[in-house]
């Protein structure tokens, strides 16, 4: 196995976090009439249990949700600063908790993170009830995020990293 210099390394995590936003930011503008619809279901979700394997990109996700935010037809600071420092606390709590007991654990936080914060946005910047907000936006987080454990395990894997 080669050992690769820590300036390397870096490099390769920093051109990760890269690659993983713009693959977030993309699958959200080419899915756009779903990725913003009032039920809302990103499919790029699904990417962001990467996190639990690669703590690295939880920068991918906070820089990938708020690139993809830019065209949203709510775009604004709910979805320009705090969806991005949601996803990073949410990033930070599902790497944790993945690696502590599971992945699938880690990655069910992360959607139920990212639920509340997109139930409370909903809440106050539209008067949206909370809870059917939360409900709505969960089930599809859930089975988004949950569901990409498999994929991104084995992507993190084949990455050699």
């Amino acid at each position: 196995m080669r050992v690769e210099p820590k300036e390397s390394t870096k490099t390769r995590q920093i051109a990760e976090i890269g690659v993983v936003a713009a693959l977030y930011a993309v699958m959200v503008y080419l899915l756009a009439p779903i990725s913003f619809a009032i039920l809302q279901f990103r499919v790029a979700e699904a990417v962001k249990s990467l996190v639990i394997f690669r703590k690295h990109t939880i920068w991918a996700m906070a820089i990938g949700v708020g690139a993809a935010n830019l065209i949203s037809p709510y775009a604004g600071v709910w979805e320009l600063a705090w969806m991005p420092l949601m996803n990073l606390a949410g990033g930070y709590l599902a790497w944790f908790i993945g690696n502590k007991t599971n992945a699938y654990a880690g990655a069910a936080v992360f959607a139920v993170w990212i639920a509340l914060a997109v139930a409370a946005m909903l809440f106050a910047a539209a008067h949206l009830p909370f809870w059917p907000a939360f409900g709505s936006i969960l089930v599809p987080e859930l089975l988004l995020v949950t569901g990409g454990v498999p994929l991104m395990r084995w992507i993190s894997e084949k990455a050699g990293f």
